[in-house]
């Protein structure tokens, strides 16, 4: 019986070689597939972040009348009067007025923060009433004894100061009046990731502020629509009544840097508001 023959020294080291190359090709493979897949998750993650910003923001920017519901404007601030409510007038006494209000979701009228009210005339046009406005229930046969039906879950309250007593009882009745409160959407400094920059929504008359999404680039920015024009212009109107809309510059990044990569990743959304019932 003849003896077996095994590897020699060449044939082993030849082998070693061969599994060697296979299998760093095989790591170098792996870990490309692993920094691109990577790459792709903080991306999306970037892409989220700029989404819910505009999902978040565009649900008060979108009701902001045109001519009066700006009330002060940076490049990365802006404070509005957002309507919370809508109703019709009941009636209206020398002090106060009665309104019905439609029916609104019960947290968000809960946590919102009264600042005033504001009428719509026959013309379209608004007038706000902040200064000393009070918001207090009310009496549902006020409204009914006007013929104005209170809607299921709905509301009737009654606003101080009281509609102009120069409108005749006959137009009164059924005018549009919305409560409102100020918001303010800011760009700053982030608390859940310091050192980077953040989307704030702050209630001014309560003072509660929310971090509503981050990170952001220090880029991100508020443009300005006027009156007039269909281009986004950097610099805020010298009267904000011309503000017809905003162009939302969301420079958003992912919470930390890929695998392989020194900066996080990047996604620019550019989207635009323009503010509800505008003027022409």
């Amino acid at each position: 019986m003849s003896a077996r023959r095994g590897f020699t020294l060449i044939e082993l080291l030849v082998t070693i070689l061969i599994i060697g190359i296979v299998g760093g090709a095989i790591t170098r493979l792996l870990l490309s597939q692993t920094r691109f897949y990577d790459q792709e998750t903080q991306l999306r993650r970037a892409r989220f972040v700029s989404r819910t910003a505009i999902n978040a923001a565009l649900s008060d920017l979108r009701m902001v009348e045109a001519t009066g519901g700006a009330v002060s404007a940076t490049a990365t601030r802006i404070t509005v009067r957002a309507p919370y409510a809508i109703g019709v007038a009941c009636a209206s006494s020398g002090t106060e007025t009665t309104l019905s209000l439609w029916p609104v979701d019960s947290t968000m009228y809960a946590t919102a923060g009264f600042s005033g009210y504001a009428w719509r005339d026959s013309l379209g046009q608004y007038t706000y009433l902040e200064a000393g406005a009070s918001l207090a229930p009310d009496n549902a046969s006020v409204c009914a004894a006007a013929n104005v039906t209170v809607l299921p879950q709905g509301r009737v309250v009654a606003v101080r100061p009281a509609l102009p007593a120069s409108l005749p009882a006959a137009t009164l009745i059924g005018t549009p009046v919305f409560l409102i409160q100020r918001v303010t959407y800011e760009f700053k400094s982030s608390v859940a990731l310091p050192g980077r920059m953040a989307l704030w929504r702050t209630i001014v008359q309560t003072g509660q502020s929310d971090e509503l999404v981050a990170p952001f680039d220090t880029t991100a920015k508020f443009r300005f629509f006027v009156a007039g024009s269909d281009t986004a212009q950097s610099t805020v109107p010298t009267a904000l009544a011309a503000l017809r809309g905003l162009e939302l510059d969301l420079n958003a990044q992912s919470e930390r840097a890929p695998e392989g990569m020194a900066a996080p990743k990047q996604a620019q959304v550019v989207t635009a508001v323009f503010f509800n019932n505008q003027l022409k």
